[in-house]
């Protein structure tokens, strides 16, 4: 019996991660149980049909999207390159965010689109209060966008 209660109450008190799913996206990549839930419940659930709005450029980055299923076109309208397409696990807006917190790009889901929106000054909030969380996104950030400028993904010229 005595060996029973210490699996009994690990189960009990063991928290299900039900925001596993975090683990795809690069900038949660190195979160634990307890901040993936943290950023899970800032997390809203938007679906958009193919061909509609997801933002424009020139708006102020309120969000990032963390794209579910389907594609998303991103369009420069400063520039004359082809479009960008997006699609699981690739998230949208940290770039703009960290450049002028303005969108520099205009999307549009091509297919049914589903997106996880995470809003900035949640973000910048939960950072705040837990600064271990911070640290860790803070340094996907950077990898993050490190690795847009090797690709020589930078923005395009204005």
């Amino acid at each position: 019996m005595a060996s029973i209660v210490p699996s009994w109450l690990k189960a009990f008190f063991a928290a299900k991660d039900s925001h596993k799913e975090l683990l795809n996206y690069s900038l949660f990549k190195d979160l634990d149980t307890h901040q993936r839930r943290m950023v899970g419940e800032l997390l809203h659930s938007r679906e958009y049909k193919a061909g509609d709005p997801v933002f424009e450029a020139g708006h102020p980055v309120e969000v990032i999207y963390f794209i579910q299923s389907g594609e998303m076109e991103l369009t420069y309208p400063q520039t004359d390159s082809d479009p960008n397409l997006f699609s699981h696990p690739q998230f949208i807006g940290v770039l703009d965010h960290f450049d002028t917190q303005k969108r520099h790009a205009s999307a549009k889901a091509i297919t049914e689109l589903k997106l996880l929106a995470l809003s900035v000054s949640d973000l910048h909030d939960l950072c705040n209060r837990d600064t271990a969380l911070g640290v860790k996104v803070l340094q996907a950030c950077c990898e993050y966008l490190a690795s847009l400028c090797e690709k020589k993904e930078v923005l395009p010229k204005r």
